[in-house]
């Protein structure tokens, strides 16, 4: 069969050759690495600017067999969480040096449920660098207070 032939005929989902666990997603998080070639270094740079805390350890164990002594089940949460973040670092980074903070705020509202739609004269300021990096800062004062998205 040619592609336009393939093309006409109706879309056909593949089956489920598993059962699936939505709390012991790790097997389609390594086919994600792999796929993506991800650097575990840059997502773990993505977690800690969106203030998640996570270690390199605990990374390398969602990419083990669930036979190994190390394993440590992922959930599919944990899989889109770790997606978006690494989505909005790249994006951040892409789009100038005051940019990662906004873009990942906006995906931690997102992954937390606020409608980012709703955005008003203070969350603005939530999303600042002093706000999300306050140690990066180094202009605010040290008795202001910080806020955390």
């Amino acid at each position: 069969m040619n592609a336009s032939d393939l093309s006409r005929q109706p879309y056909r989902r593949p089956p489920l050759n598993r059962a699936t666990d939505p709390q012991r997603m790790n097997w389609l998080w390594r086919l994600i690495c792999e796929t993506a070639e991800l650097d575990m270094a840059e997502l773990l740079e993505a977690l800690h600017a969106a203030q998640i805390s996570i270690d390199l350890s605990r990374m390398r164990r969602w990419s083990v067999s669930d036979r190994d002594d190390a394993f440590f089940p992922m959930s599919i949460a944990e899989i889109e969480r770790n997606l978006r973040m690494l989505v909005a670092l790249r994006k951040a980074k892409k789009d100038g040096p005051t940019a990662p903070n906004q873009a990942l705020a906006h995906e931690r509202k997102a992954e937390l449920g606020v409608d980012p739609s709703m955005a008003s004269a203070a969350e603005a300021a939530v999303t600042s660098n002093a706000v999300l990096f306050p140690a990066a800062a180094g202009a605010a004062a040290a008795d202001e207070p910080v806020l955390a998205v």
